[in-house]
């Protein structure tokens, strides 16, 4: 997709719940926006969809599975089965050459998705499932979580909010069975979990975005055996790079013209992480090299800052002080100067260390 794409050749599908004004929007921007694309709504059987007629072309109820309790401690619910059903039937309805699949709690600022190009072109086709690469989000593209300092790998794991790509490509990426529930959700109810896990109440497989890539990597890889999310192996490490970054190119929320209104996930910004913590350009060269053009040129003259103790949370206070609200810049400004403090000791320790 190196030319910009016309509205008029693309399906655009919301799928998911309607949230009364935030739908309304997301519909309103997708045709203000994306003026000629032909607008796919699908949602659930009994939905209020009385404000939203004239805002798409085709409406899909859809009968909700049950959803099934994942975390017991903090009550949610895992809706792999709900994401799938009403992707593959609004996808059934799609009529053009490009399908825009995305949740209908998401806000379209403008139309930069039509410019979107993909810039690490290479493919090595052996790992390769799609016709061109698909267009994901950055917000939860991850390649560790983190909880109490504590970092943990997560393979497989790139966003289900939002993908652009082939028909044909999109198709294929949803051509995967649903779960079997309660199994899938309650897996760790019967089975035995590392002690080392920073997630201790989840007991899911896996997230709902590793099923997903996961079931599309094994079309390709056919020895790949990831039973669950704690399958962390040095196999499935590199299967799980080779296969995302031959076949995904994922942009951040600025490049997408994208915003979410759903409350825990408006502010997250995913540039206060670390580089490579989510699959920022940075992470996806670093694979790009690895698995697919060995002559790309990678500038990583600030990644050793980040083996320095103390850098990576100076850097993250002293960027989350423009994005966090008034009453806790306070906060951040005393966690800065303890950082500071604390990285420029060590800075200076080692430089003095290094010179012995």
């Amino acid at each position: 997709m190196k030319n910009r794409i016309k509205s008029l050749d693309i399906s655009i599908v919301a799928q998911g719940q309607i949230v009364p004004k935030v739908t309304l929007l997301c519909l309103k921007n997708l045709r203000k926006y994306l003026p000629n694309a032909e607008i796919i709504l699908s949602t659930w059987e009994n939905s209020d969809v009385s404000n939203l007629v004239g805002l798409y072309d085709v409406l899909v109820f859809n009968k909700a599975p049950k959803a099934v309790m994942f975390d017991d401690v903090k009550n949610k619910y895992n809706n792999i089965n709900r994401i799938l059903i009403s992707s593959q039937s609004g996808l059934e309805h799609a009529r053009r050459k490009y399908i825009l699949r995305i949740r209908s709690d998401l806000i379209l600022k403008n139309d930069n998705l039509l410019y979107l190009f993909d810039d690490l072109s290479k493919r090595n086709f052996k790992s390769s499932l799609f016709k061109q690469k698909i267009f994901v989000y950055e917000k939860f593209s991850i390649k560790y979580d983190e909880k109490n300092e504590i970092k943990q790998r997560m393979l497989f794991h790139i966003s289900d909010w939002c993908y652009f790509g082939l028909k044909e490509d999109l198709v294929e990426l949803f051509n995967i069975p649903f779960v079997k529930e309660p199994d899938f959700s309650r897996y760790f109810v019967t089975h035995v979990k590392s002690v080392n896990d920073i997630h201790k109440t989840r007991l899911w497989k896996m997230s709902p975005e590793q099923y997903i890539i996961s079931e599309n990597a094994k079309k390709v890889f056919k020895n790949l055996n990831f039973e669950n999310y704690l399958d962390i192996t040095d196999e499935n490490i590199q299967i799980s790079e080779d296969f995302i970054i031959n076949n995904f190119r994922i942009f951040s929320e600025k490049e997408w013209g994208f915003s979410s209104y759903k409350k825990e996930y408006k502010n997250m910004k995913m540039f206060l992480f670390a580089p490579y913590i989510y699959y920022s350009k940075f992470e996806q060269l670093k694979d790009y090299k690895k698995y697919c053009d060995k002559n790309a040129n990678i500038k990583d003259e600030k990644l050793f800052l980040y083996k320095i103790p103390y850098y990576e949370k100076l850097r993250k206070h002293a960027l989350q002080i423009f994005f966090s609200p008034f009453y806790k810049k306070f906060s951040e400004m005393v966690s800065i100067f303890y950082y500071l403090l604390k990285f420029t000791f060590t800075f200076f320790k080692g430089g003095v260390c290094r010179k012995k």
